[in-house]
């Protein structure tokens, strides 16, 4: 059997990989969870809710396989997903979750994929839908871990990848080959994504009973309800008049834009999506009382042929809501190219986007 890191070196490796992670644009903020092995029974695991730029050695969590806390708080809630790969692979010392972009998309046809890399030895199974955290994704997981023992990496069905290693470098690799495996599924579906040019509609930042309107690199103060205002500075102001956001940025990625061009409602095919920007992203024309309308209750509007207007309370959560939303569109158009891909269930996605809302947000918001 493979020898055990030393807990303390387990404990640094974990924060290099999670630093790792942000560097090669693996993963983001505190999505995903990192773990090593201390013992053949025990491991250490990435702490809940803590952001990795920050992450410190010490915070990170002292677990057995049955799931019992030996030391620290509270762990990642995928914690039984890490503990299963170390009791079902001897062999593995270093365990990898991720929502990294192409896997996460590829994850939505809940197909195995077969790449010739020699990092993913053959296989790269899909394992079934379950909600984040819960058993029955667990069960799912563990279930293709049990039918590919010699597969380093897995995906989850609209959610994400587990990667797994005898080392850190092991399980950072086998993360990084499953990228390029996914991003040519992806490629030989959707092709080259044209970008387009549409009118600029601005980022904002609410101060008080105004904001500050940028666009074109040019900064304008605006009232919130002033009786008039030129259109872009109007559809920001009735944004800011119906909600408590601080914060709204333009996104023009061409996924984004494709995406806007149908005109119809998306629905998510990714947990993060639906938890982050809202149970369905709908799609308004450039009017003040649409746009507006159309955000309530969430994070993200697509505008018709012009890309899509996000929001946040923080400038960090309109980045997120951002990279999450070009994310969602891929796996919207990816759909009409791949049969198997489909939508998460609308009272899958009503859960996740409550508890996003009534938990993790307001836990973030309040630090």
């Amino acid at each position: 059997m493979t020898a055990m890191y030393e807990e303390n070196e387990a404990r640094r490796l974990s924060v290099q990989a999670a630093r790792r992670l942000l560097e090669a644009g693996l993963t983001a903020r505190t999505w995903g969870n990192i773990s090593a092995r201390v013992a053949k029974d025990r491991f250490v695991i990435t702490p809940s809710g803590l952001a990795y730029e920050t992450l410190r050695p010490e915070q990170l969590v002292l677990m057995d396989l049955s799931g019992r806390v030996l030391g620290g708080g509270r762990p990642s809630s995928e914690k039984g997903i890490h503990a299963d790969a170390y009791r079902l692979h001897p062999e593995v010392r270093f365990v990898i979750h991720t929502h990294q972009d192409n896997a996460s998309v590829a994850s939505t046809a809940g197909l195995d994929l077969t790449p010739s890399h020699p990092l993913l030895n053959g296989c790269v199974p899909c394992a079934a839908y379950g909600m984040p955290s819960t058993d029955r994704l667990r069960r799912a997981v563990a279930e293709q871990e049990k039918q590919w023992p010699e597969s380093p990496a897995i995906l989850l069905r609209s959610h994400g990848a587990l990667c797994m290693g005898a080392s850190m470098e092991d399980a950072f690799a086998a993360a990084e080959a499953l990228e390029t495996v996914c991003g040519e599924f992806i490629q030989a579906r959707l092709g080259h994504l044209p970008r387009s040019r549409v009118p600029d509609w601005g980022v904002s930042q609410r101060r008080g009973d105004a904001f500050i309107l940028t666009r074109y690199g040019r900064r304008t103060a605006f009232a919130v309800r002033a009786e008039r205002h030129p259109l872009a500075a109007a559809i920001h102001a009735a944004i800011y008049q119906n909600s408590v956001v601080q914060y709204i940025a333009h996104e023009t990625a061409p996924e984004v834009i494709l995406a806007g061009r149908r005109g119809v409602t998306m629905r998510p095919m990714l947990d993060d999506l639906a938890q982050i920007a809202g149970v369905d992203i709908r799609c308004a024309g450039a009017s003040p009382g649409q746009a507006a309308a159309a955000l309530r209750n969430r994070n993200a509007v697509l505008l018709r042929g012009a890309g899509a207007l996000c929001t946040g309370m923080t400038e960090d959560d309109v980045l997120a809501v951002r990279a999450i939303l070009r994310k969602g569109c891929r796996a919207w158009l990816l759909a009409d190219t791949v049969p198997s891909c489909r939508p998460l269930g609308r009272i899958d996605a009503w859960m996740q986007r409550t508890i996003y809302v009534m938990q993790y947000a307001k836990k973030k918001n309040s630090q």
